[in-house]
């Protein structure tokens, strides 16, 4: 019978410590073998072993999925490999010069790591993740005749985390409320899903508030799409038409990251042009299409046929701006966010073409309408690379950084005062329970 502990650092410390494991092993599993470790032989009977020990656990969605959260301690100098001889050879002029390098890479005591088994057929798969990157995936591959990774470097630090995963799971089942108690209380926040509303995220860090420059016409922008207000619709749709929106959309595109210095250079109309052509011009030299040479320019077939994967796409930024077609009123101009960074600017495109008197469509004008107003929740997420608009209920989101990279100045992401502010009034989601 699995004897009962009180759960807390030292405990999972020294689980890592008897097998040697440490995060910089994890790490290290991920970058070399490229997120995806197929195993074969005797390591997949480990793995199958490993998965029965899981089994212990009571699922906790499809594909016999059952997860946990690990706290896995840093590595040791020693273990990050000091030796005197780094001192001696001169590679470094001293032990503390050393140790402000590893401090530099492992900044923290602990690492907090999620790892999920699942099967699905004869598939199966052991995911270890920091909830921000995928780190890495152990699986087999039914169809294959691999005998999986024959490097000993890599069947030593699986070894590793299968012998701690036997260890993890025992003291989970001997005190699962103790371990649900313990990741509870110590769960890093940046590891977490919360929300904070717009308002008060705002107030304290008032750089991320959107700022545009006409709030009021913005307002009514958006106001009008989400009653489904416009001006009259277009009978028929052409290339030549069309460029004259994408240009109005792309101008204030360059220009809102100019402004930020971030890329972007205002465009000057060639002299040599003719007027009803500059609008089309200017879209070859920003897409590298020459739609003159490939399609008739007044042509709706040809704009139905032009009209296909980013012709519409403002940069690289996901920001659509299209044309769509309803059959009984006809074409409109649509502006498409797709990503959540991108608030502020589909906010001043979208006016803009307003002010042009664009028949105009606003995707997620509601969503965009309470982040102007500050109606709307900010979501904290681990990850906030290529957020989506549509992931989740809240239009704004915000990746925490690490407390250890906030300092008391205003120059760092955030101050630490600010950090603890927001940390403690977010509503935090309760974090996934292990029975």
């Amino acid at each position: 019978m699995n004897e009962r502990k009180i759960i807390d650092r030292r405990l999972l410390a020294d689980l890592a410590k008897e097998v040697g494991l440490n995060a910089s092993y994890l790490e290290a599993l991920g970058e070399s073998r490229q997120w995806e470790i197929v195993v074969g032989g005797d390591m997949f009977e480990r793995l199958v072993e490993i998965q029965h020990r899981f089994e212990r656990l009571v699922a906790m969605g499809d594909d016999e999925y059952r997860g946990f959260h690990i706290e896995v301690p840093r590595p040791t100098p020693e273990e990050w490999g000091y030796t005197e001889e780094l001192i001696t050879s001169g590679e470094y002029d001293s032990r503390e010069a050393f140790l402000a390098d590893w401090l530099a890479f492992n900044p923290v005591e602990t690492r907090w790591f999620h790892v999920a088994s699942s099967r699905y057929g004869d598939s199966r798969s052991i995911r270890v993740t920091d909830r921000k990157h995928t780190r890495f995936i152990i699986t087999n591959c039914p169809k294959c005749t691999d005998a999986g990774p024959d490097d000993t470097w890599c069947r030593e630090n699986l070894t590793r985390l299968f012998d701690y995963l036997e260890r993890m799971i025992d003291v989970i089942v001997a005190n699962p409320d103790g371990f649900n108690d313990y990741v509870a209380h110590n769960l890093p926040y940046q590891q977490r899903i919360g929300r904070i509303a717009q308002k008060d995220f705002n107030r304290i860090v008032p750089k991320f508030k959107i700022e545009v420059e006409d709030r009021e016409t913005a307002i009514k922008a958006l106001e009008d799409s989400v009653h489904g207000h416009s001006a009259p619709l277009f009978e028929t749709m052409s290339i030549r038409r069309y460029c004259t929106y994408y240009r109005i959309a792309n101008e204030v595109y360059e220009a809102y990251h100019q402004k930020r210095g971030l890329r972007g250079r205002i465009h000057t109309d060639p002299q040599d042009v003719p007027e009803e052509l500059r609008d089309v011009v200017y879209y070859k030299r920003k897409k590298f299409v020459d739609v003159t040479k490939m399609y008739d320019i007044d042509s709706q077939e040809d704009f139905m046929r032009f009209a296909t994967d980013h012709y519409g796409e403002l940069g690289l930024s996901r920001l659509n701006i299209f044309a769509s077609h309803d059959r009984q009123q006809g074409w409109k101009i649509v502006v498409s966010n797709s990503y959540s960074a991108n608030a502020g600017l589909a906010i001043e495109v979208a006016t803009a073409l307003y002010k042009a008197g664009t028949p105009l469509l606003i995707y997620d004008a509601e969503k965009l309408l309470r982040i102007l107003l500050e109606e709307d929740y900010v979501r904290l997420v681990p990850d906030s690379y290529h957020n989506y608009m549509g992931y989740q209920e809240e239009g704004s989101v915000y990746e925490l950084p690490w407390e250890y990279e906030c300092s008391v100045d205003s120059n760092s992401v955030l101050t630490k005062e600010q950090y603890q502010v927001i940390v403690s009034i977010a509503e935090w989601q309760d974090i996934e329970q292990v029975k």
